[in-house]
């Protein structure tokens, strides 16, 4: 099963090949949606790929699935430049085939 490491977090788990970033974090207690004060807590799309509340940074980032039509998206109608670096991505659209490191930006966290 493949290490997914969460940095700002300093914690390691195995999850089965498969299995969502967004689904890792969660299951473990990890930070996902800290943005705009709180509200993306509730304010989410729940795992549909449509708010983009969850992007994380991952390396190596060939380590999870390709982007599919709607990262794609938001590589190209995303406002900031980071949204366009190939380790930016969103928890709940890429799945885990190997070993890697995440960052959140959840700042608070540890």
């Amino acid at each position: 099963m493949p290490k997914v490491t969460f940095v700002n977090e300093g914690k390691t788990v195995e999850v089965p090949v498969g299995t969502t970033l967004r689904y890792a974090a969660l299951e473990n207690d990890i930070p996902l949606y800290c943005m705009w004060f709180g509200l993306s807590k509730i304010a989410n799309c729940h795992g549909n790929g449509l708010c983009w509340t969850d992007r994380v940074r991952v390396s190596p980032a060939s380590a999870v699935t390709d982007r599919n039509a709607l990262e794609q998206a938001m590589n190209q109608f995303g406002t900031f430049p980071k949204n366009r670096n190939p380790q930016t991505r969103l928890a709940c659209q890429a799945v885990v085939m190997e070993d890697c490191e995440v960052v959140t930006r959840c700042k608070n966290a540890r």
